[in-house]
């Protein structure tokens, strides 16, 4: 294990290096382990935490603890991964999971909340208020999980259905169903915050003088 600990003591070798390369070196820890993890996650910290800001619909500095999360199981579980793994694939499912888990603990609470008649009112915001890509945001949060999380999964990573069906651990015709069916509920909503924003924006003022 000595050599390749060795060939990660430059910054440079570091950089050049494939993930494989550096799961490798990863696994044979100390300090070149270390590095080699640390560059790792220096190169994935970035799409992961837009994945997690998406999929949990935060702000990037709290997916950035959700970033962080997954790239510490991911370490933990280190020594199981096999030689071949696709690293940002893993990483990714690892997130994804993360992420479910964390959304359906969110709803638990708000459940806990409600019956106890202490939440706290949670106002979206008008369309109006917002750029169109901002309103977009709004409608993909407003989804269920599961659908946000195909459509981002699909049109924000760009991943083939057989690579959505293999993360999301379902059939590929599985997969193709939820996809259809997600896109028909972000166009149903989209398409009512639409027509929504545009008649509160044709009502004159009451008491206006025609």
């Amino acid at each position: 294990m000595g050599r390749p600990s060795e060939s990660c003591e430059s910054p440079a070798v570091v950089e050049d290096a494939s993930d494989r390369e550096l799961l490798v070196v990863a696994r044979a820890g100390g300090r070149s382990g270390r590095r080699a993890f640390g560059a790792l996650v220096a190169r994935h910290q970035s799409w992961l935490v837009r994945l997690l800001s998406h999929l949990l619909a935060v702000p990037p500095a709290q997916a950035e603890d959700y970033a962080q999360e997954a790239f510490v199981r991911v370490f933990q579980r280190l020594d199981a991964l096999p030689d071949v793994v696709d690293f940002r694939a893993y990483v990714r499912t690892a997130a994804t999971r993360l992420a479910f888990n964390a959304r359906r603990d969110e709803a638990n609470r708000h459940r806990i909340l409600r019956e106890s008649a202490w939440a706290p009112d949670n106002p979206v915001g008008s369309p109006e208020a917002y750029p169109e890509h901002q309103a977009l945001l709004l409608v993909l949060s407003d989804l269920p999980y599961p659908y946000r999380e195909i459509l981002i999964l699909r049109h924000v990573e760009e991943l083939s259905l057989q690579e959505i069906a293999e993360s999301l651990d379902v059939g590929l015709s599985a997969a193709k169903m939820r996809l259809k069916r997600a896109r028909e509920a972000f166009v149903e909503r989209y398409e009512a915050r639409t027509d929504t924003d545009t008649a509160a924006s044709t009502v004159e003022p009451s008491g206006r003088d025609r």
